[in-house]
């Protein structure tokens, strides 16, 4: 931990020290103390699949809204949409409108049926800001 905190000051020192951006240094700060994000979430892009790991951005704004851009293995893309921490809806694809949806809550984990498509989504990701 020691280690991780002393090589963090030095890569802020040094990008402070080239140039490097307010918002650069904020995005490397954010990244050490985000330690227990994760790099992938669960997910089955169809019924009757194991669930495999996708990988996935996330947006939130000021209003308690979050989108989470889920990408499988095969590029196909999918956003699950949350407001105060609830699954609202998932975006429009070829596979389905995204209200064809079933979701609960359980041990922290948002698990997430939509068109047949299962996600795992950690309550971490989208509560707060």
């Amino acid at each position: 931990m020691n280690t991780l905190i002393s090589s963090g000051i030095c890569v802020v020192v040094l990008l402070c020290v080239t140039g490097a951006s307010a918002e650069q240094v904020n995005k490397l700060l954010g990244s050490l103390a985000d330690n227990d994000t994760p790099h992938s979430i669960a997910c089955a892009q169809e019924r009757g699949v194991s669930l495999g790991q996708c990988s996935y951005s996330i947006k939130k704004d000021e209003n308690g809204k979050s989108t989470v851009t889920v990408v499988f293995a095969n590029g196909f893309k999918r956003s699950l949409f949350f407001k105060d921490g609830e699954f609202l809806k998932a975006s429009v694809t070829m596979s389905g409108v995204g209200t064809n949806a079933d979701w609960i809550l359980n041990d922290g984990t948002h698990f997430i049926h939509v068109d047949g498509q299962r996600y795992e989504v950690p309550d971490t990701l989208i509560a707060g800001k």
